[in-house]
Order: structure tokens, then sequence, then C-alpha cells
């Protein structure tokens, strides 16, 4: 309270927060060793099998077993991204093995017994509790949806899998490290002939290449699927934060801390973030729903630390030299908690706007052990951009889409265009 008033500043309402971003009911329950399956935030279409890394306030760092503690991430403890053991089994979904594990032959009460683990009870899982409510979505239904990857393209999509009250959108023809989950009130799906409508660039499948004309009637027969009916969708009205308003925000250049911020700069459904203390080259977008954006006072009350305004700066020649740093984090994950050079730091200027520092955890293959039924794929990953209504502003967009979605059609190498910036030195 004294910060506020100092900053003469308001907090933002809690209302505003969604029940996911708001103080929970109850205590994170999970303890380090608990074994669960997950959702891969890099692969939003795999649950895989995970270890419960560390615990702090109402969050967990989650491990994938079988690989480098450099992939572990963030969630809270009330993640629908997170499921009890078995829960694929029982859904049919496909669970990703550890490296060693058969398909046919995993069995969680074999593995953990070999692990020496313990299975994370079903009791601790909130989103279990959640009730569902009929959508009228289901999987295999087309619409059109946009790349949260490339925002500015709206795309030819299908709903791979309904579950609960969640869809997970998948990009005709593209690799899946696309897809993405969300609900019905998403601003980022819409009906068929959503594009057309508003005279909108529509990415299409590889297969509508000129003079072949696509469009959506020939698309549904020729593929047998139906269009998600246009009732279903509900989209969220605009979320209501302001410029100037603080709360509690996840740093997303380092996942282990929270700090304190302030909102701006705003869109219907996004809100720019900015770390008080901090140079605005460090701010960023995030959707107004996010779970990791929370209410003043949300550390307090989990018993999670929260990074104070950058006020102090550290002298130089101790610690490490980017302006501001502490030295806690490492590029390279929770390994190493710290680092005292810039080539390790975080926030330094060679790894600000860095992507794929760390190299994709599948390496480009596509999972070939997996534990229930497979769901069908379509082979190509080619994608070809074709405007309804021709427009002379959308050049760019198309450039940009031939240049990141082009990929090539061997499975062994089926997947996004990455480039691996730096190479870091263990240790350093």
């Amino acid at each position: 309270s004294a910060y506020l008033e100092e900053e003469r500043a308001i907090t933002a309402p809690l209302k505003l927060f969604k029940e996911h971003q708001s103080f929970p009911q109850s205590r994170n329950g999970f303890k380090v060793g608990m074994k669960l399956e997950g959702l891969d935030p890099s692969h939003p279409a795999f649950f895989c099998v995970l270890t419960v890394a560390e615990v702090q306030g109402y969050r967990i760092r989650l491990h994938f077993d079988g690989y480098p503690e450099c992939y572990d991430f963030w969630v809270n403890a009330d993640s629908w991204d997170v499921k009890p053991p078995g829960w694929c089994e029982k859904t049919g979904l496909k669970l990703l093995l550890p490296k060693g594990c058969k398909d046919g032959e995993f069995n969680w009460n074999t593995y953990v017994k070999n692990c020496r683990g313990q299975l994370a009870p079903k009791h601790l899982f909130k989103s279990l509790n959640t009730s569902v409510t009929p959508s009228g979505f289901r999987a295999g239904m087309k619409l059109e949806a946009v790349d949260r990857k490339n925002p500015s393209l709206i795309c030819v999509a299908t709903i791979a899998a309904a579950v609960d009250n969640r869809l997970l959108i998948h990009f005709d023809n593209w690799d899946d490290s696309y897809d993405y989950w969300c609900d019905a009130s998403s601003p980022y799906i819409h009906p068929v002939g959503y594009c057309e409508e508003a005279e909108l660039m529509l990415t299409t499948p590889a297969d509508y290449k000129p003079p072949k004309v696509f469009t959506w009637e020939k698309y549904l027969e020729e593929t047998g699927a139906q269009a998600a009916p246009a009732r279903a969708f509900k989209q969220r009205p605009p979320h209501g934060f302001q410029v100037g308003m603080k709360l509690e925000a996840v740093d997303k250049r380092n996942a282990m801390l929270i700090r304190v911020a302030t909102i701006s700069d705003v869109e219907d459904h996004r809100i720019k973030i900015h770390f008080d203390g901090w140079s605005e080259e460090y701010d960023y977008w995030l959707d107004a729903d996010s779970p990791d954006l929370h209410p003043v006072g949300w550390c307090q009350k989990t018993g999670h630390p929260l990074q104070h305004p950058n006020d102090s700066p550290v002298p130089p020649g101790q610690g490490c030299p980017t302006p501001g740093c502490s030295g806690v984090g490492h590029i390279r994950g929770p390994r190493y908690g710290t680092h005292y050079t810039a080539v390790s730091c975080p926030y330094s200027d060679v790894n600000l706007n860095k992507d794929g520092l760390v190299p994709d955890r599948l390496n480009g293959e596509r999972p070939v052990t997996l534990s229930g039924p497979p769901r069908h794929r379509r082979a190509e990953t080619l994608t070809q951009t074709h405007p309804p209504t021709p427009r002379v502003d959308n050049s760019q967009q198309l450039l940009l889409h031939q240049t990141t979605c082009l990929a090539p059609t061997d499975v062994s190498s089926r997947h996004k265009c990455s480039i691996i910036g730096l190479l870091v030195i263990d240790g350093y």
C-alpha cells in the first residue's frame, strides 16, 4: 500500500481477473517428486509424463521425465494443463512416454515403482471439478483461427480435440507445434466464412494453389467434415483493464519470478506489461486472461516471493553486467540458478529478442512413443495464403507466412524452422 501511495497508482480491480488468476481457495498440495500428466507448452498437442521438481507458493515447476532440466516449466497449481496419472488413457488422448518406455507396455504403477516416485493424488487437480457446459463444438469440425505465433494470419483450422470446455485448434496441413488450446469464448477462433465476410486474408491449405480456388463448401465436401456451428462461438467482451493499473505478473524471461507490474497499453483482449523499475524494452503483451497475471497481493496470499521494483542497481563489477539484473536465473533454465555473464543473462542485449536459445525438445521429430489411440493427421505441411478478397497491403503477410511455415515433407524433419541464435557454455 505504501508503494501504491508513493506512485499514486491504482490496483487492477479484482473483478477484472478470471477465477484461475485470482486468489486460490485452497493451498498448493503438490510435493516435489510427484508424477502426473501435463501439456507440453511447446507442443500443445501432446500430454507428457512429468514430475514436480519444485514448489513455490501456488506454483509448481514441472520436469519432463527423461529430458534435461532446461525444458522445465512453471504452472499454477490449479492449471487445466496438468492432469492426474491415467487421465489420458481415460479420455483417449495421446500420452508422450519417456525415452525407453514402449507403447502398449507403459503402466503408471509399475513406472512409479521403478522410479521410486509418487503418483500425484487426484484431489490436487482442481480442473477435474470444473463443470462442463455443452458448447456445440465437436472434434473434427472446421473453422477459421488466428495463428497465435503469427497473429496477422487467419487460417483454415480443425478442432483436433474437445475436452471438458477446451478445444485443441490444429491448422490444416501445419506442424502441430502451432496447435493451441482455447475455449468457446476465445477471440482467436471464428466460424467458417468469417474472413470472406470481413474482407480479410484467409490462409488456406497447401492444396489450394492458383488457379485452384478455395471455397469452404468444396473443402468441407472434399474432407467430409462439418463446419463448427456459428452459434457455438461466444466471443468474450473486452477485458476492462486500463493503462496505469498495477498487478503482479510472471516474468516470461525468468519464469520462476513474479514481479510488480504496470499495464502500459491495452487492446480489446490483450494487455501490455511493464515491470516497474525496468526499461520499456522488457515490456511484452499478454492475453488478458493469461494465468501469468494476478491481482496485487497474490504473492503474499500464496506465499510466493515477489520481486520488488528495480530501484537498487547492482554496483558495477559485482555480479551480472546487465543493468538492474541481480544475477538470478539463467537462459539454460533452472539447472543454473544464477549467472555472472551477459551471455547467460536472460535480460542481456544478446538474448533479449532471441527465440530458440534451447533446441526443440523433440529434435524436430514427431513422437513415436505414444500411449493411446493416434489422431488422424494430414501428411502435407506446405501452406499457401489465398485472399478471398484481394488486398494490396497483405503482401507482407504472404511473405511472412511463406518464410515461417514452409517445412520439409519428410516426417523425420517436419517441424517449424528455427534458428539457434547462441551457443552457451554450461556453467557460465
